[in-house]
C-alpha cells in the first residue's frame, strides 16, 4: 500500500473538472447546541451542553511515507504529547475508536492518562489498549448493535468495513483474541474490527461513518442522521460508495473525513486549511446526481461548526 491508495479514492476523478464545474453548496450554521470540530485526518471532536466525546483523534501526523511513497510499516509509535495538551486539553467523556490503526487508536491510551476518559472498541481493540497500559475499567467493549445510553446523549455502535486500496487489501489487517506485546511500531496496531457510530444529542444525530471509506449498508439504512461525516479515502474500489452511502442515510448535511495528506504537521504554516477539494466536490456531485437535497460542509481542520 502507499500513500496515493490512502489519500485518493474515486474522488481523483473529479479533482479537475468537478471542483471547477460545481459549486459545493454553501453551509449555515444552526442553533442546536451540538458542535463539531475536525481534528484532521480522521479525527473528529463533538461538544455539547458541557460534554464532550472525541473520536479517531490522530494529531500527531507521524511521517510514515518514504520518498516512494509506500508505508514506513517498522515506523516506531510516538504521539506528540504537546499538540493534545494544546488542541484537546478538556476532557473527553468518550473516546470512539472506529478500528485499531495507527491513525485512529494511537492517542487514547495518552487520552485516558491524562483525563480518564471511556474508550469504546472492540476485542482487538481493547486488547491493544490493555498492552498500552489502559485499564480495563475505561474500556467499554462494542461490537455491533449495542445502544448505550449515557443520560443526556445516546451512541450506537454498528459494524462497518474497512477501505480497501488498489490491491482490494488493507494495511495491518487482523484480530486479536488475547492482549499482545506493547505495540511499538505502526504495523502493530491492527485494524481489528471496524465500526461506525451514531451520537444522538435530544434527536439531534450524527453519524460517524469517518474512520474508512467503506460501510455494511444494511447496517446504517434508514437511520436518517442530522450530519452524515463520512470517510473519503481510499474507496475508488468499494461500488457506487457515495452514493451509496447518501440513499441507505439520506443526511441533512455530509462532511467528508480522512481527506487530507495525513503527515503535514499541525503547527506547520504549509499545512492546508482544508483537506483534498475533490472530496467535498464528489459528495456534492453525487447528491445533485441522485436528487437529495443534502448541504456539504467542507471543514477547515480545528475549526468549530454549529449545527
Amino acid at each position: 500500500m502507499n500513500r496515493r491508495q490512502v489519500l485518493v479514492g474515486s474522488a481523483a476523478a473529479l479533482a479537475g473538472a468537478a471542483v471547477a464545474g460545481s459549486a459545493v453548496p454553501a453551509f449555515a450554521e444552526g442553533r442546536s447546541g451540538v458542535r463539531l470540530r475536525w481534528l484532521g485526518v480522521a479525527g473528529w471532536e463533538l461538544t455539547f451542553a458541557g460534554r464532550r466525546v472525541v473520536i479517531d483523534p490522530y494529531l500527531t501526523r507521524l511521517p510514515v511515507f518514504g520518498a516512494d511513497g509506500g508505508f514506513i510499516e517498522d515506523y516506531p509509535l510516538t504521539v506528540r504529547k504537546d499538540l493534545l495538551d494544546r488542541h484537546l486539553a478538556e476532557k473527553p467523556e468518550l473516546v470512539l475508536v472506529s478500528h485499531g490503526h495507527y491513525d485512529h487508536m494511537l492517542e487514547a491510551p495518552y487520552l485516558v492518562e491524562k483525563h480518564g476518559s471511556r474508550v469504546i472498541g472492540t476485542e482487538t481493540h481493547r486488547n491493544l489498549l490493555l498492552a498500552q497500559g489502559v485499564p480495563a475499567s475505561n474500556i467499554t467493549l462494542a461490537s455491533g448493535g449495542e445502544h448505550l445510553d449515557f443520560h443526556g446523549f445516546t451512541v450506537q455502535a454498528f459494524r462497518s468495513l474497512h477501505s480497501v486500496f488498489g490491491n482490494y487489501g488493507t494495511f495491518a489487517p487482523g484480530t486479536l483474541t488475547a492482549v499482545p506485546r506493547r505495540p511499538e511500531t505502526i504495523a502493530d496496531l491492527v485494524e481489528g474490527g471496524t465500526l461506525a457510530y451514531l451520537v444522538d444529542v435530544g434527536g439531534f444525530s450524527v453519524l460517524f461513518l469517518s474512520g474508512t471509506a467503506n460501510f455494511i449498508e444494511r447496517e446504517v439504512a434508514g437511520l436518517r442522521p442530522d450530519v452524515l461525516v463520512l470517510g473519503m479515502s481510499g474507496h475508488a474500489n468499494v461500488f457506487d460508495y457515495t452514493a451509496r452511502a447518501l440513499r441507505a442515510t439520506r443526511p441533512r448535511v455530509v462532511v467528508p473525513s480522512h481527506h487530507d495528506d495525513m503527515v503535514t504537521q499541525l503547527d506547520d504554516p504549509k499545512l492546508p486549511p482544508r483537506g483534498n477539494p475533490a472530496a467535498a466536490a464528489e459528495l456534492a456531485d453525487t447528491a445533485r446526481r441522485i436528487g437529495l437535497a443534502t448541504r456539504v460542509l467542507d471543514p477547515e481542520i480545528l475549526r468549530w461548526y454549529e449545527f
